[in-house]
């Protein structure tokens, strides 16, 4: 045991004394927060472009509404250096005799030579309440939505009113009679042993995506931390004979358990200086009401058994490589293991109480983030199905920690041509 805490200690200062690992922990947090402030200034920021387009109005009353209405979006969005967003020009076609294919070839045409971004054909009976034929918006750049969508709520919303005049129902009483009401999300009250009752508390966003999304990102970094570091350092003692000099001093599983200690001691230290940072965020917006022990207590259970699990498979298939390229090639398929989990905890995050999210709670590679999603989602997983998740998870990783040390066994001393999955599967018989 001596032996492995030794090599643990020496894996997990390797590691941590890195720049790359110190500014990491530090910048991390600062390259996020800093993406979404830029996500959003650029979304409001980085399209001032004017589109032009041209109306092919079928009522003859609707082109005169989108004019003003486009002024007053040109208006708010600003003028020079403080303008906020595209300017959107109209302009009206005069149909002068031509037929609806000959006016959509036309401006087709135009859109072509860019004279103008797109055309809306506005057909003559959208005005009716039973009218079934669609306004068409057409454009060569259609990935672009924002024209489309202020088109689309703009004249929805004039039709409605001129439909409502036609029908002489005055659209200042249907506007109040049909103002939506804000539904607020409560927890369950309950009645006290004195009688008396409690307050159902309000669920926000942040309780409600924030607390599961935050831990299903800080599992996947644990887990991730550490790959590239495994396979350059066992890729580097494995070309350079180290690996033979150290199995002359302890046994390949005790060089094999040394190496998951120090990588579960990083994830940890990672674990740790992150969760602080959030129970800190927590604090600063006044909601330690948030803040669950036992939580973070089934975090930290389920983090040492993803690394101890992933960790010691990213070993296992790094020691039966001789190059970083052929060791990179061999783990795809375990960063998708990764991959797929991180990625299913999103179904989880849907329905949490779902058969598909109970049966992905108890699917080892998958159970670290789909039940520490459930968990951060209430009411929660029953007990049962959390202490079943757990036994399940450590059994496999004690399969597959056993597994990673016979392979590593054999891996660390062979050289050439990586073995296929059939070689593999000898070496763990052997």
């Amino acid at each position: 045991m001596k032996r492995v805490l030794i090599i643990a200690q020496a894996e997990f200062l390797a590691l941590v004394r890195t720049k790359f690992f110190i500014i990491g922990i530090l910048v991390m947090p600062v390259l996020i927060g800093g993406l979404f402030a830029f996500l959003g200034y650029a979304d409001k920021q980085t399209d001032r472009t004017e589109r032009h387009f041209a109306v092919l109005d079928g009522t003859g009353a609707l082109y005169a509404t989108l004019l003003k209405a486009a002024e007053e979006y040109n208006g708010e969005s600003g003028e020079g250096s403080t303008q906020t967003g595209p300017h959107f020009l109209p302009e009206n076609v005069d149909p002068a005799g031509r037929s609806a294919e000959d006016l959509r070839l036309e401006q087709s045409a135009r859109v072509r030579r860019k004279e103008i971004f797109a055309f809306v054909e506005i057909p003559k009976s959208v005005l009716d309440p039973g009218a079934k034929e669609p306004v068409r918006y057409y454009s060569e750049s259609t990935s672009y939505t924002r024209l489309s969508r202020w088109l689309d709520s703009t004249l929805n919303a004039e039709i409605e009113q001129r439909r409502f005049s036609t029908a002489g129902v005055d659209p200042s009483v249907v506007k109040r009679l049909t103002t939506d009401v804000d539904l607020d999300t409560f927890g369950l009250v309950e009645r006290r042993a004195d009688g008396t009752m409690t307050t159902a508390k309000q669920v926000d966003e942040i309780q409600r995506f924030g607390i599961p999304f935050f831990f299903l990102i800080l599992m996947f970094m644990a887990v991730m931390s550490n790959a590239q570091h495994l396979i350059n350092t066992i890729i580097e003692e494995k070309m350079s004979k180290i690996s033979e000099v150290l199995l002359g001093s302890v046994s390949a599983f005790q060089l094999l358990m040394g190496k998951l200690v120090g990588i579960v001691a990083v994830s940890f230290l990672l674990s740790f200086v992150y969760l602080g940072g959030g129970i800190y965020a927590l604090l600063q917006f006044g909601r330690p009401d948030l803040i669950n022990v036992s939580l973070i207590g089934w975090f930290l259970v389920f983090v040492v058994c993803a690394s101890l699990m992933f960790g010691s498979l990213f070993q296992a298939l790094s020691s039966a490589c001789s190059d970083l390229k052929d060791a990179q090639s061999m783990l795809q398929p375990a960063m998708m293991l990764v991959i797929v989990a991180y990625l299913a905890s999103f179904l989880v995050m849907r329905s949490p109480d779902s058969t598909m999210a109970v049966v992905l709670s108890f699917i080892p590679t998958v159970t670290p983030f789909a039940m520490m999603q459930r968990l951060a989602m209430p009411p929660g997983p029953p007990l049962w199905q959390v202490l079943l998740s757990v036994v399940l998870l450590i059994g496999v990783t004690i399969v597959v920690v056993w597994a990673a040390g016979r392979i590593f066994r054999v891996g660390l001393l062979m050289q050439g041509k990586p073995p296929n999955l059939p070689e593999l599967m000898r070496w763990i018989r052997r």
